[in-house]
């Protein structure tokens, strides 16, 4: 199943056992047609990205009108940002004991919440939003800024445990932590298999940074 057929059931309110009664043909009643839009819409941005994507061609791949999505957003890019938030859903931050079972398990949920499909998204919004401001905003409220207020808010209680140092720029540390699982993701063409491991191999590397000294 795609990661926006998966998308659309959720914004569907479910699978077939929640379907209502069967009906006629004709374009797509309310909540159909919002979750047909969504689907639509990250279809096209994987395929052209958003620079190439249109209302016209969502508007016929998700079989409405124009009118139909003008009525929910005045532009692509609040559609963009609506079915990037339902791709890339809220993060809890994570209190396991310590700071590399905080991390690991905020690195896991991270990659668990973004549905198929999505890790070839983001490398590609992410690039088109250094032209484009109102892109880039969104990539930062949806995308960016939650994960690192995640991570360092890991971080800091990590301090707090005496397991990091007190000096430690914690800007920083997210930097270190975060960039080179970006880095795979854009050097492996987004392939899923290639961050396997990565979480742990990176914590135990830059934990020796991190770690105050031992006496």
């Amino acid at each position: 199943m795609s990661a926006q057929r998966s998308a659309a059931e959720r914004a569907g309110g479910g699978g077939a056992e929640s379907a209502a009664p069967a009906r006629g043909p004709g374009r797509p009643r309310s909540t159909e047609s919002h979750a047909a839009i969504l689907r639509a819409a990250l279809e096209l941005a994987i395929e052209d990205g958003l620079a190439g994507m249109t209302i016209e061609a969502v508007a016929a791949r998700a079989g409405v009108g124009k009118t139909t999505i003008y009525r929910r957003w005045s532009n692509k890019h609040e559609l963009m940002a609506a079915a990037v938030r339902f791709i890339a859903h809220d993060l809890q931050t994570p209190d396991r004991g310590t700071l590399r079972d905080d991390y690991l398990a905020l690195a896991g949920a991270a990659l668990a919440s973004l549905a198929p499909g999505a890790l070839r998204l983001m490398p590609r919004l992410m690039l088109e939003a250094a032209d484009d401001p109102e892109l880039f905003a969104v990539c930062r409220e949806v995308l960016i800024d939650p994960r690192r207020a995640a991570l360092g808010a890991i971080v800091a209680r990590g301090v707090q445990r005496g397991e990091v140092r007190a000096d430690v720029d914690i800007d920083v540390a997210v930097d270190v932590l975060i960039a080179p699982m970006i880095y795979r993701t854009l050097t492996s063409g987004a392939d899923p298999a290639a961050l396997r491991g990565l979480p742990e191999a990176v914590f135990d590397l830059v934990s020796r940074g991190l770690t105050p000294p031992t006496r």
